[in-house]
């Protein structure tokens, strides 16, 4: 696979942001021809980098995000907790980091109120010693996908 040069990230970037550009329209946008970018396209999804053009649904309105950040119990670990969290449908996404948390689960919920049971839910799951709450107000650039 070629590597990814500063044209080929421009064009990931703006189908993250928006997958239903044109052709056209990306090709204005990186100042290329519509065949030539229909070509790293095409390259791109052979060599794996684009693996699809998804949608993300509305709700009407603006869900609730926000990132719970957990510190394990001592003699804990991710492998004990993940089991529990996994199954909860308002995880979006987790990270395991370094420092003093342990773990960074992004969640999205319809209310302030669901998000307080939410949290209360995590805090009580074995192996999970604190649940730091910080809740998003406004998300300026997303490009994580669906």
């Amino acid at each position: 696979m070629k590597t990814l040069d500063a044209i080929d990230r421009q064009l990931i970037a703006l189908l993250q942001d928006n997958a239903r550009l044109s052709t056209v329209a990306l090709a204005k946008a990186v100042g290329l021809s519509r065949s030539t970018v229909q070509e790293r396209l095409q390259r791109l999804e052979a060599g794996g980098t684009i693996a699809q053009y998804t949608v993300r649904l509305g709700q009407g309105g603006d869900p609730l995000q926000a990132w719970l950040l957990v510190r394990y119990a001592d003699g804990f670990s991710c492998d004990d907790v993940m089991p529990a969290l996994a199954p909860l449908p308002q995880l979006r996404c987790c990270h395991s980091v370094a420092g003093e948390i342990d773990l960074m689960v992004l969640v999205q919920v319809r209310s302030p109120g669901e998000l307080a049971d939410l949290r209360e839910t995590v805090m009580a799951m074995k192996g999970v010693d604190a649940v730091t709450t910080v809740p998003v107000l406004r998300t300026l650039l997303d490009r994580m996908g669906a």
